[in-house]
Order: structure tokens, then C-alpha cells, then sequence
């Protein structure tokens, strides 16, 4: 009806309405387009000019608590012990190895067969006393030729004597000359050195009919036979092995610290890790100058001279001791608890507490007792170390000490 009022065709109406809300529709997302564009600026420009500040109470509600964080902020329970100066015993220990006082392996000094054996392993042996005895007949053939050669040589020098004797006579006379009286000069010296040679013979004869018989050089325990009768032996062949118990050697090797606070000892008490608690009293024979490459510590030699009661037949070579060294020329040293010392990254370590926090320090340590270490570099007298807490610690984490 309106169209006809305004005096158009239903079709030409129908074009006009189509293309007036084609036109409104664009107008309309054109401007909701444009506010859609403000609010976006405006929402950016709020939030570049918010500051990280305002932003961290909304992360640290969403992230995790960092823990050494929290370590550092939250105050731990320890309690603390200063370092101190203190005697912990002037005396360490060093791990012994017992040696017997002699050893030896006796061999052969000639050749021959053995005929007889007189000891057995284990058999005490007196000094001197026959071991092994070997076949001595030919030994016995050449010291008798030996001692023919040497009456032999007698003759001929108690000859050339007499005739030298005449000569001198004859000269005296002028019946012979000088040169004859040199030659019968040269001829008993001669003579005189033909004797000498031939006595030598015989005592090198002697000593092999001697050497067949083979004798034990200390009193002591044949601890080894090695030859049985009809073996055959050169000279160097092993006969028997002797150890002298009677007295025995601790050897051990301490540090070069050790050794200079060892200067001046004369005795050391020790035990025998075989006999449990009891103690010896040994004297300190002698403590090496040079190092040993292979450990780098100085030998330590301790003598047991006076072994009480079945102690010699007890002992065996090779038993472990465990050595008290006294040191008279040790000061008192800085001590701090054991329970404060502890290991971390291949060194010793100690949590020392200034200022309400814990700093890791490393020290070096020396000599303990068991409750106490001695420490040698890393803290002075006074400072104040963790003994219990520090395994909860931080390096710079912040404590409250207790009493």
C-alpha cells in the first residue's frame, strides 16, 4: 500500500527495500568493526603499560615455590660448637707388619750329592748346627793332595835353604861367583813361593771338604727344607730357610708430618691384631729420611726385643700390628666436633655460622680421637661450626641456633 502511494510498481518497491538493507548492513559492520579495532589498542596499550611488578603476585600464585630458594629464605635449626684449641692425645696410630728378626735362605757353597738330612721344617736349629751334609769322598781325595803338595814343597824349600847356605860359603871363599850365588838366591825365593801356593791349595781344599757339610749361621727355626738326600747341588742351590723369632721388627711407614712430631721418641706400645687387646712395649730402632716412591711415607722400624713367655712360637711373619705413635714434640691443636666435618666434592668440608648464615668452608684435617678432629687450615679459633642441621644446609642459607 505504500508502495502505491508513492506511486511505485511492487517490483520496483522490492529492488529499492533490497538495496537500502544492503546498504544499512554494511554500515553496520563497518562501525562494529571500528570498535572492535579500539578496544583491541586499548586492551594492548593496559597491557604494556603494566610493570613486572604488578604481574609477579599473579605468577607466584600459579608457579612452584623454588626450594633453594626457600632454603635461603627459611631459617634452619642448627646447633653450633666453636672451634677450639685442644690436646686430643698426643699420639696416633700406623699399621704394622710384623717381620722376623733374621731370615735366611741357606745355600750350597760347593757341588755334591746329599748323603744326609738333619732337619726337618719347623725343627729348632742351633747356630753352627749341620743341616745337610753332602758326599765328601772327593773332597777328602783333594785335600790330601793338597797336603802332599805342600810337604812336598817344604822339601824342596828346605833343598834350596841348604844349598843357598853353601853357596855363601863358597863365595866367601871365592870358590864360585856372584852371579852363581844370585841364582841360588832366586832359586830358594823360588822355592819359598812354590810352598805358598801349595798351603793356599790346601786351605781351599779344606774349605770344600768344610762347605759339604751345610750349618745354620743363627740359632733360629728352619721354616723351609728344600733338598732331600740323593739330590744332586751347585753352588747357590737353596738348602734351608731360617727365621730367628727371638726378636722381631714392626715395620710401618707414617706421613712426613708423623715424622717430625716422631723426632725424639724412643719407645712405642703396639698389639698384634692375632692376639686381640694385649700390648707390647717395642723400641723405636730406626725412622727413614727418604720416602718410599711406591707410598710415599717414611719407613718406621720398631724392635720387640724381649718376647714374653710362647710369644716367639706364636709369632708368624706377616701378622698385621697396629702401632701408637707417641709424639712428644706435638702442640695443642684447633679442634672442632667430628659431627661437624663432613665430605663433599672429594674434600673435607664444615659449615661455619656468620651473620645468621651458613657458609660452606673447606679444612683441611689432621690427627682424631674418635669425638674430635684436629684441623690444620681452614678456620681460626672462635668460629662457630654446624655439629647438627648441616645436612638440611645451603651454602649461605639462613640459620637460627639453638641452644
Amino acid at each position: 500500500m505504500t508502495l502505491v502511494i508513492l506511486g511505485l510498481s511492487p517490483t520496483t518497491g522490492a529492488t529499492l527495500i533490497r538495496s537500502f538493507v544492503a546498504q544499512f548492513n554494511s554500515f553496520t559492520f563497518n562501525i562494529l568493526r571500528s570498535v572492535l579495532q579500539l578496544v583491541c589498542i586499548i586492551a594492548l596499550n593496559a597491557g604494556c603499560d603494566r610493570s613486572p611488578a604488578d604481574s609477579a603476585p599473579e605468577r607466584k600464585g600459579r608457579d612452584s615455590i623454588d626450594p633453594v630458594a626457600s632454603a635461603l629464605v627459611t631459617p634452619v635449626h642448627v646447633r653450633v660448637r666453636p672451634a677450639s684449641v685442644a690436646d686430643i692425645g698426643r699420639q696416633a696410630t700406623a699399621a704394622g707388619v710384623v717381620e722376623a728378626f733374621r731370615t735366611a735362605t741357606v745355600a750350597a757353597e760347593t757341588n755334591g750329592r746329599v748323603v744326609s738330612r738333619s732337619v726337618e721344617p719347623g725343627d729348632p736349629v742351633r747356630a753352627g748346627q749341620v743341616l745337610v751334609g753332602l758326599d765328601r769322598e772327593r773332597a777328602l781325595i783333594a785335600r790330601d793332595q793338597a797336603a802332599a803338595r805342600v810337604r812336598s814343597r817344604e822339601v824342596d824349600l828346605e833343598q834350596a835353604g841348604n844349598e843357598l847356605q853353601r853357596g855363601r860359603d863358597l863365595h866367601a871363599r871365592e870358590f864360585i861367583s856372584e852371579d852363581a850365588l844370585e841364582d841360588l838366591g832366586f832359586a830358594a825365593a823360588r822355592a819359598q813361593s812354590a810352598l805358598e801356593a801349595a798351603r793356599a791349595d790346601l786351605a781351599a781344599a779344606e774349605r770344600v771338604l768344610k762347605d759339604t757339610e751345610v750349618r745354620a749361621p743363627f740359632t733360629g727355626i728352619a721354616e723351609t727344607v728344600h733338598v732331600h738326600e740323593g739330590d744332586y747341588l751347585n753352588p747357590g742351590t737353596p738348602v734351608v730357610t731360617l727365621a730367628d723369632f727371638s726378636r722381631v721388627r714392626i715395620k710401618a711407614g707414617v706421613t712426613a708430618r708423623e715424622a717430625v712430631l716422631l723426632r725424639g721418641a724412643e719407645r712405642a706400645e703396639l698389639t698384634i691384631d692375632a692376639f686381640g687387646a694385649e700390648t707390647f712395649n717395642g723400641r723405636i730402632n730406626s725412622l727413614a729420611r727418604v720416602s718410599d716412591i711406591a707410598t710415599g711415607t717414611f719407613a718406621l722400624e720398631i724392635w720387640l726385643d724381649s718376647l714374653p713367655g710362647d710369644l716367639p712360637e706364636r709369632l708368624r711373619e706377616g701378622m698385621l700390628a697396629t702401632v701408637y705413635l707417641p709424639y712428644p714434640n706435638a702442640s695443642a691443636p684447633l679442634t672442632v666436633p667430628s659431627a661437624a666435618v663432613f665430605r663433599r666434592g672429594g674434600a673435607m668440608h664444615v659449615f661455619v655460622v656468620n651473620a645468621g648464615r651458613a657458609l660452606l668452608t673447606p679444612v683441611s684435617t689432621g690427627r682424631t680421637n674418635g669425638p674430635t678432629v684436629e684441623v690444620l687450615g681452614g678456620l681460626a679459633e672462635g668460629d662457630l661450626v654446624v655439629t647438627d642441621g648441616q645436612f638440611a644446609l645451603r651454602d649461605g642459607a639462613r640459620v637460627t641456633v639453638e641452644d
